[in-house]
């Protein structure tokens, strides 16, 4: 029996085989009287907010993708006009960029199961044989729509974002023409990546388009890494509308091509359905050299799992300030069901 000191969901899991929801902590740095020390601590630490994802991976990435994986990247006036030669390979890149995050998170935590069901939600696997999902099957219904519809419009907005770049729409900057907005720049988007993620996902929990749209990404309550961008194309609409910002702030391509790739990528991360990777195994699940990975992804599988809360980002305190906070205590539960009526699915504490 594992330690009860590690809990990997192997002794707390309820009738369900559900892991009994753990308490998300409050101790973020959004607390009055504002605390320096800790907010810079959470925003700048390792890990933390900004490092590694937010800088190192998001902003690395989209460096490497301009220097030398997006084509016509030598001359803006290259996309003056809108063509296939430049447009074709960045849907290819886009769609290999996301079979390998997704792709590889899958086959190793689903088809290899490499750590089982541990530190994993929801101990049963991904449905094969409902009808809910095209082909019977989720893993390759989220699969479909998260390269048709999500690739695609990924792509496309990329592509339109280039061609206002060409066409001096989007206000222009280089590091060397202003290196101090530049560099700032990559600071403040992270914060509107979460405003945005928030503000988009409240609109679709509208009823209308929650019945004609978010339905699809929700029926993924058990969700995977392909389950991230599995949305209807009229989510996906919205969803990569994070380019609005570039008609304000002045840019480079490089500031877009990060604003684009982070909600494409991310989501295979925090729908992962796991709480932490084990990296290094022990046979001592409180060794000090089993090395794990906390994802932290928590925060979003309670909003799968009870639908209407959490629809930001734990990052941001959105939820706490308007109200649809869930912490995985029954005490945000029962307020939870207070205000809202829940789906079936919802209807016990565990």
């Amino acid at each position: 029996m594992a330690d009860a000191r590690v809990d990997d969901g192997s002794t707390t899991r309820n009738k369900r085989g559900e892991w009994v929801p753990r308490i998300l902590q409050k101790g973020q740095p959004f607390t009055w009287p504002i605390q320096p020390k800790k907010l810079l601590s959470y925003f700048f630490g390792f890990p933390g907010f900004m490092w590694p994802f937010g800088v190192v991976a998001y902003y690395g990435l989209a460096t490497l993708t301009w220097e030398f994986l997006q084509p016509g990247s030598d001359n803006l006036d290259n996309y003056l006009q809108l063509q296939a030669w430049w447009i074709l390979p960045m849907w290819a890149r886009n769609v290999a960029m996301l079979v390998i995050v997704a792709g590889t998170l899958h086959f190793v935590l689903y088809r290899r199961r490499v750590q089982g069901t541990r530190f994993k939600y929801n101990a049963r696997w991904q449905s094969t044989s409902s009808k809910a999902f095209l082909f019977r099957s989720q893993v390759w219904d989220n699969v479909f729509w998260s390269v048709i519809s999500g690739g695609t419009f990924w792509t496309v907005y990329e592509a339109l974002s280039l061609w206002a770049y060409a066409h001096g729409w989007f206000p222009m900057i280089t590091l060397r023409s202003n290196p101090v907005w530049f560099l700032l720049f990559f600071a403040v988007l992270p914060f509107w990546h979460d405003l945005h993620f928030y503000w988009a996902h409240r609109i679709f929990h509208w009823k209308p388009l929650y019945r004609y749209a978010h339905y699809l990404h929700h029926r993924n309550t058990n969700v995977g890494p392909w389950s991230g961008l599995s949305m209807h194309p009229i989510e996906h609409l919205l969803y990569f509308t994070r380019w609005i910002v570039l008609f304000v702030f002045p840019s480079h391509p490089i500031h877009m091509l990060s604003l684009m790739q982070r909600p494409a990528l991310n989501p295979a991360i925090g729908h992962t359905g796991f709480d932490q990777l084990v990296l290094k195994a022990d046979g001592d699940a409180d060794s000090d050299t089993e090395k794990r990975l906390k994802i932290d992804s928590f925060f979003h599988y309670l909003h799968h799992r009870y639908f209407e809360c959490n629809y930001g980002t734990n990052a941001l305190p959105l939820d706490r300030w308007f109200g649809s906070w869930h912490d995985g205590s029954p005490e945000s539960y029962a307020r939870m069901r207070g205000k809202r009526e829940l789906p079936p699915e919802a209807d016990a504490v565990p």
